[in-house]
C-alpha cells in the first residue's frame, strides 16, 4: 500500500524559488529565458512513499513537444540516505498515442535523478518509477501523468489545483535532510498503557529457600553414591545428601562389649534349649513308634479272634478283650501323634531363632558404626555447603543451603502518594540494567500474580511493598538483583499515537512536524494523552497517516525559527 501527498507547491512559493535560482538547469543544460520561466505555469509537486523509498518528484506542466525535465528526488527510507548511484526509469503508458520510457542512467548528484523528455500528444497516462541501486531495488507507483493540450490548459489546471499555504510551514530542502540522515514515522494507532516507574528487587519465596541441617553431632561422611553434593548441584527432594556418623564414648564403647556378652550369653541357653528340645523330640518320636507297633499287634490280635468267634471257636471274653486292647492301642497311637505334631512349631521356632541369632552374631561382627542419613528437604539448587567430607558437624549445624529459583517475587515499593493511581491489581513491566534490551511483562508473559499488598508504610521511606510472584524458566533472575518496575495507571485503546521523539518543546508547548510534501513540513502544537515507553498518545494535532519527523526534529525546529538558512533553493 502507497502513502503519497500529492501538494503542489504555492505560486508564492515557485516564485521564490525561481527568482533565488532553485532547480536551475545541470552544466551542459540549456535553460529558459527568464521572462519564459515566470510565464510558465505552476510545476507539479508530488511526495510518494513505499515501504523503502521516498520520493519527491517535481516536472513541469506537461505540453506536447515541450522538453520536460523530471526531477526526481529518492531517498532510503530506513537510513534517510539519498540514493547515490544507479540508474532510474520513468515508465509512462496508457493513453492516446501509447506511452514511451524516460531513463537517466546515474545520478546527477547524490539523491537526484533527472529523465528527459518530450510527449508527442495531450492525455492521462498511468505512470511509475523503477529504481535501480546497490542500496534500493523498488518499483513506485506514481498518480496519473496529464499532458494539457497547449499551455492556455497548464494554466487553467495549475490556477484549479492552486491552494494556500497551511500555516507555519517550513521548508526544509532534501540536501538538508540528507545531511543530517532525517527520519520520518507514519503516525498510527495503538493501545497504550501510562506507567508509573517504581524500584524494586528480585527475591527468592520463602518456601524455596530450606537449610539441611544436622539432627546430631557427628562426622560428615558421602553417601552410597560415594561423593558429596557441591554448590551449584541440583538435588531432588528426600534425597540423601550425605550420612553423619556419630562419636562413641567410653560408656557407649562398654554398652557395646556388655551387649556382646548378653548376645554370647542368650546364645548359650539358646544352644541349651536346642538339646532339650531336640532331646524330647527324640523320646515323642520313640513313643509314637512303640504306640505304632502296639496298634498293629493289638489290630492283628482282635482280626485273628474276630475270625475264630465266626467259626464257634474262642470265647466272647476274649473277643471282648481283643477289642480293648485295640482301642487303647489306637488312643495310645493318637497320642502320640498328637505330642509329636506340638513339637513341630516348636522347632520351627527354634530354626527361626537358630537363624536369627547367626545374623545376628554376623552383622555383629561386619557391621558399619551407627550413621545416620541427611536427605534434602526441598528440590533446587545448593548454595551454601558449609562443611567437608570427613569434618565434624555439631547438632544443629548447618550442612547445606537450598534454593529453588524456578520462581521468584519481585517487590515494587510505591509511594503512599501513589497508591490512587496504581489501582488493586496493576500489570507490571520490568528492566533490569543486566539486560538493557530486554522488558519483562510479570503478568502476561512470565505468568505472574499479585501476592499480596503490605498494609504497613514503611517509615523510613514512606513506601509500600507490592509483590508479584512470576516464573523465572530461563534462569535469568537471581535473588537480590534490583529492577526497574513499572506499574500500569491508565489505558487509551486505538489511540493515536507517535514516537517520543517526535515531540519538541517550543515556547513551553509540545510540537511535532508533519511533511506536508518532500520538502515542507507544518509545525503542529500537540495536545498529548498518556505516555507508553517510547510512545505518546496525541489527542489533536496529528491524524492517523501523516508522517512525523523523529530523528532530526530539533533540527527543523530551528529552520522554523530560521527558514532562510534551511529554505534556500537547490540547484539541479
Amino acid at each position: 500500500m502507497l502513502n503519497q501527498s500529492n501538494v503542489g507547491h504555492s505560486l508564492a512559493l515557485a516564485t521564490t524559488l525561481l527568482i533565488v535560482g532553485g532547480c536551475s538547469p545541470a552544466p551542459g543544460q540549456t535553460a529558459h529565458a527568464p521572462h519564459a520561466q515566470i510565464e510558465e505555469p505552476e510545476p507539479v509537486a508530488i511526495t510518494v512513499f513505499t515501504e523503502k523509498a521516498q520520493l519527491f518528484m517535481e516536472y513541469p506542466r506537461l505540453v506536447p513537444g515541450l522538453e520536460a525535465r523530471f526531477l526526481a528526488h529518492v531517498t532510503v527510507l530506513a537510513t534517510g540516505e539519498p540514493v547515490r548511484s544507479g540508474q532510474l526509469r520513468l515508465e509512462v503508458s496508457g493513453g492516446p498515442g501509447g506511452g514511451r520510457v524516460l531513463e537517466a542512467a546515474q545520478p546527477t548528484r547524490d539523491g537526484l535523478f533527472v529523465p528527459v523528455g518530450t510527449f508527442k500528444a495531450p492525455g492521462r497516462f498511468e505512470a511509475r518509477i523503477i529504481v535501480t541501486s546497490d542500496q534500493l531495488q523498488e518499483t513506485i507507483d506514481l498518480p496519473p501523468i496529464v499532458v494539457h493540450a497547449d499551455l492556455a490548459s497548464a494554466y487553467e489546471a495549475a490556477d484549479a489545483e492552486a491552494t494556500d499555504d497551511p500555516a507555519d510551514v517550513v521548508p526544509f530542502l532534501l540536501e538538508q535532510q540528507w545531511k543530517i540522515n532525517l527520519l520520518m514515522e507514519q503516525v498510527g494507532r495503538q493501545s497504550l498503557t501510562q506507567r508509573l516507574q517504581v524500584p524494586g528487587e528480585v527475591g527468592a519465596p520463602p518456601h524455596a529457600m530450606a537449610v539441611a541441617s544436622a539432627p546430631l553431632a557427628g562426622r560428615l561422611l558421602p553417601p552410597e553414591s560415594g561423593n558429596l553434593p557441591h554448590i551449584g548441584d541440583w538435588v531432588e527432594k528426600g534425597q540423601v545428601l550425605a550420612f553423619l556418623e556419630p562419636p562413641l564414648t567410653t560408656s557407649d564403647t562398654a554398652q557395646l562389649v556388655a551387649n556382646e556378652t548378653y548376645h554370647d550369653t542368650l546364645e548359650m541357653e539358646l544352644l541349651v534349649r536346642e538339646f532339650d528340645v531336640q532331646a524330647k523330640a527324640l523320646e515323642v518320636e520313640q513313643a509314637l513308634q512303640q504306640s505304632m507297633a502296639q496298634l498293629e499287634f493289638a489290630q492283628q490280635a482282635f482280626s485273628r479272634i474276630e475270625a475264630l468267634r465266626t467259626k464257634g471257636l474262642g470265647t466272647e471274653a476274649e473277643l471282648q478283650m481283643a477289642r480293648r486292647d485295640l482301642n487303647l492301642a489306637k488312643r495310645a497311637n493318637e497320642g502320640a501323634e498328637a505330642l509329636k505334631a506340638s513339637f513341630a512349631p516348636a522347632l520351627e521356632r527354634l530354626d527361626v531363632l537358630r537363624t536369627r541369632s547367626a545374623a545376628a552374631r554376623s552383622g555383629a561382627k561386619t557391621s558399619k558404626p551407627l550413621r545416620h542419613a541427611l536427605v534434602a528437604p526441598i528440590s533446587g539448587e545448593i548454595v551454601g555447603a558449609e562443611h567437608v567430607e570427613g569434618e565434624h558437624v555439631e547438632s544443629l549445624g548447618a550442612v547445606y543451603r537450598l534454593l529453588d529459583l524456578s520462581s521468584v517475587w519481585i517487590t515494587a515499593h510505591v509511594s503512599e502518594f501513589d497508591l490512587a493511581e496504581i489501582g488493586d491489581a496493576p500489570g507490571a513491566l520490568l528492566e533490569f540494567a543486566a539486560y538493557p534490551e530486554r522488558t519483562f511483562n510479570v503478568i502476561d508473559e512470565m505468568g505472574g500474580r499479585i501476592i499480596n499488598m503490605d498494609l504497613v508504610v514503611a517509615p523510613e521511606t514512606r513506601t509500600i511493598a507490592l509483590r508479584y510472584e512470576a516464573a523465572n524458566p530461563e534462569g535469568l533472575f537471581r535473588s537480590g538483583m534490583f529492577a526497574d518496575v513499572f506499574l500500569e495507571t491508565q489505558h487509551a485503546i486505538n489511540a493515536v499515537a507517535v514516537p517520543e521523539e517526535a515531540i519538541i518543546m517550543d515556547n513551553g508547548r509540545p510540537v511535532a512536524f508533519v511533511l506536508i510534501h518532500g520538502e515542507a513540513f507544518q509545525k503542529r502544537v500537540l495536545e498529548l494523552g498518556i505516555r507508553d515507553g517510547q510512545f505518546v498518545e496525541v489527542r489533536s494535532g496529528i491524524q492517523e497517516g501523516e508522517r512525523v519527523v523523529t530523528k532530526g526534529a530539533y533540527l527543523v525546529k530551528l529552520a522554523s525559527a530560521s527558514p532562510a538558512s534551511f529554505g534556500e533553493g537547490h540547484a539541479h
